[in-house]
Parts: C-alpha cells; sequence; structure tokens
C-alpha cells in the first residue's frame, strides 16, 4: 500500500521534479562546467542531501550550504527534493533507494548509500579515540561535508573529545580552485564554520596533490587518513597508481579510503556490454567526462582487490564489493580501506 501511494503522488508531483530536474541540468552544463567547478560533485551530495531531508542519515552541513552551490537554487530544491521527500512522508514509503546504510548487495541505484555507510564507517573509526590518526585529507573534496558536524555515530572531526591525545585532527581539503573556491564561498554564505579546515587547492594537471598539502602545512610524518570519494573511475591508471604509491609513502598507520569501478564494466566488457556502453555515451553527454579508471571485479574480486593493493605497497585493511561477493556474480565495483604497513608489525 505505501509502494502505490508514493507512486501514486509521484506521478502528481512529477511535473515539478521534471522542471526542477530541468533547471539543475542547465546550471550544471552552463553555470557549473564553464567555471571549472566539478558536475560529478552533485552525485554523491544530492544522496546524502535527500537521505537527511527522509530522516535517514543526518548531515546538517550539506542541508545548510545547498542553497549556496552553483547548480542548486531555491527553486531547484523545491521542485527535486523537497517534492521527493513529502512523497516519501505522507506515504510512509522507505525504499531501498532511500536507505541508509542501504540493502547489500548494493546496486547500481543504492551503491551511493552503501559507499557513503562504508566512507563514514571508516571516518568515524579515524576518528575515534585510541586511534592513531592525526590528519584528515578530503582528496577531491567537492561538495563532502563530513569536517563540519557530527557524523552519524555521532563522531566529530572538530572535536578533541575522546581521541585520548586531545588533540582534534588536523582536517584538510584537496581539490581544483575552481570547485574549492565555490565550496568556500558557499561555507561562508551559509554561516558554516571552516576555520579549522584548511584548504589546499590544487591543479592536479600541474601539481602533485601532496605537494600542494606540504604547501599548506601537512606533516607527512604523521598518521593520515585520506578519504579518496567518487574519484578513481575519472583518472587514468597512472594517475590512480602514483596517487596510491604517494600514500603509500606517508608515515606508518595511515589509511585511505576509496572507491573503484569494476575494469569490465569501464571496458563494457561481459557482464556489463549493455550497461557499460550505456554509462559511458550518458557520462559524456552529460558531463563531458568518461570512466577511465578500474579494477577486475572477476571472482575472486576480494583477492583481486588484495593483489591491486598491495602490489602498491599499501595493505588491504577493508574490502566491500557494490552488487555482492563474485560468487553471486561479478560485483559492479568495490569499496577499499588500504593501510600503510607499519614495519615494526612484519
Amino acid at each position: 500500500m505505501r509502494v502505490l501511494l508514493f507512486a501514486l503522488l509521484e506521478i502528481v508531483l512529477f511535473p515539478l521534479q521534471l522542471i526542477g530536474s530541468l533547471v539543475y541540468s542547465f546550471r550544471v552544463r552552463f553555470v557549473n562546467m564553464p567555471r571549472g567547478i566539478s558536475g560529478t560533485a552533485y552525485e554523491p551530495y544530492m544522496t546524502r542531501l535527500l537521505l537527511h531531508h527522509i530522516g535517514s542519515r543526518n548531515d546538517g552541513g550539506a542541508e545548510r550550504i545547498a542553497p549556496h552551490l552553483p547548480a542548486l537554487s531555491p527553486l531547484v530544491l523545491r521542485s527535486m527534493m523537497d517534492t521527493l521527500v513529502l512523497a516519501a512522508r505522507w506515504s510512509g514509503f522507505r525504499g531501498s533507494v532511500l536507505a541508509y546504510p542501504g540493502p547489500r548487495p548494493s546496486t547500481m541505484m543504492t551503491f551511493i548509500s552503501h559507499r557513503t555507510h562504508f566512507f563514514d564507517s571508516a571516518v568515524a573509526a579515524a576518528a575515534a579515540a585510541g586511534s592513531p590518526i592525526r590528519q584528515f585529507v578530503v582528496l577531491g573534496a567537492g561538495w563532502d561535508t563530513r569536517s563540519y558536524g557530527p557524523l552519524p555515530d555521532g563522531a566529530d572531526l572538530r572535536a578533541p573529545a575522546g581521541r585520548g591525545s586531545g588533540e582534534a585532527l588536523r582536517c584538510f581539503e584537496v581539490d581544483e580552485p575552481p570547485t574549492q573556491s565555490a565550496k568556500v564561498e558557499a561555507l561562508r554564505a551559509a554561516g558554516v564554520d571552516c576555520g579549522h579546515v584548511v584548504f589546499a587547492p590544487t591543479d592536479f594537471n600541474q601539481q602533485s596533490w601532496l605537494a600542494s598539502l606540504k604547501e599548506h602545512g601537512f606533516d607527512p610524518d604523521l598518521p593520515t587518513f585520506i578519504l579518496w570519494e567518487g574519484v578513481t573511475m575519472y583518472l587514468d591508471d597512472a594517475a590512480v597508481d602514483k596517487t596510491l604509491r604517494e600514500v603509500a609513502g606517508l608515515a606508518p598507520g595511515s589509511c585511505v579510503a576509496f572507491d573503484f569501478l569494476s575494469r569490465e564494466l569501464v571496458l563494457c566488457r561481459k557482464p556489463f556490454v549493455v550497461l557499460g556502453n550505456y554509462a559511458k555515451y550518458a557520462m559524456k553527454a552529460f558531463y563531458g567526462e568518461s570512466w577511465l579508471f578500474g579494477v577486475s571485479t572477476a571472482a575472486p574480486a576480494g583477492e583481486r582487490a588484495r593483489e591491486f593493493i598491495e602490489a602498491r605497497g599499501l595493505a588491504l585493511r577493508g574490502f566491500e564489493a557494490f552488487g555482492g561477493e563474485a560468487e553471486r556474480g561479478t560485483p559492479l565495483g568495490g569499496l577499499i580501506v588500504a593501510g600503510v604497513p607499519d614495519p615494526r608489525e612484519g
């Protein structure tokens, strides 16, 4: 009954959602992209914002900056977001797309919720009492707001309480200058305190992200947690390899958490020939970008992830697959936490 009521409400509200979607698409293409501001940054952000409004995952920072982001506006938010939230509330429907942490195995429709929960848990562990982590870096930060308020489990990157060291994490964000500038403007316009975050604008075509961080006070000798969300698929193999090897050169105990797509999906090979080709053309048409990087998820996916990580001088600390483990088919991609080994442990 709830599903039926939700569907009926969606039919009624669809014209408003269509208007909002058209305005949003126009602003991404003709406001964002000409200024060099990331368009793909909105994909995980909009999911987190929706989860916040539905009440599945608290993210006050995402809500506060929303009307100040270049592709969004009160019209877009009300017609796209508020109508969907109303339909969900009035019907009582909480399907898998609106769930947090989301179903397992995840699908193309639910993997962002899965990814969000995986990274939330990894960040919370880094911020927990007894953790050796002293620095937190969001690499390719986009509109990520984990540094600006409590995480779903209550951990707060701004506060030293409970860490044992008596010090809060040193927080850094790295991104292309146009995207980062737009984010800082949105944070300030929304009145979000960002004084504890060091922003390191980096033209990735001209400068190493690590060199940029060092210029902004980053200490490579301190254990560091690096969040690298929704980025690898847009880089070539050499760029991903270089980044992971640079992470491997950081202080022992440092970690990087990142996601990847299946190489079979990126290259449109079986079993993703149709889906891969559709996604490739859709991404190119809307964002002007293509998926470039992937790790094979052919069985056994977890072992392939381990081999990939270890070949770059890191140790696999955690792995989850999109779309289930290999025995149920070839996963769409995966989530990894990899750490810098401590020589004293081995």
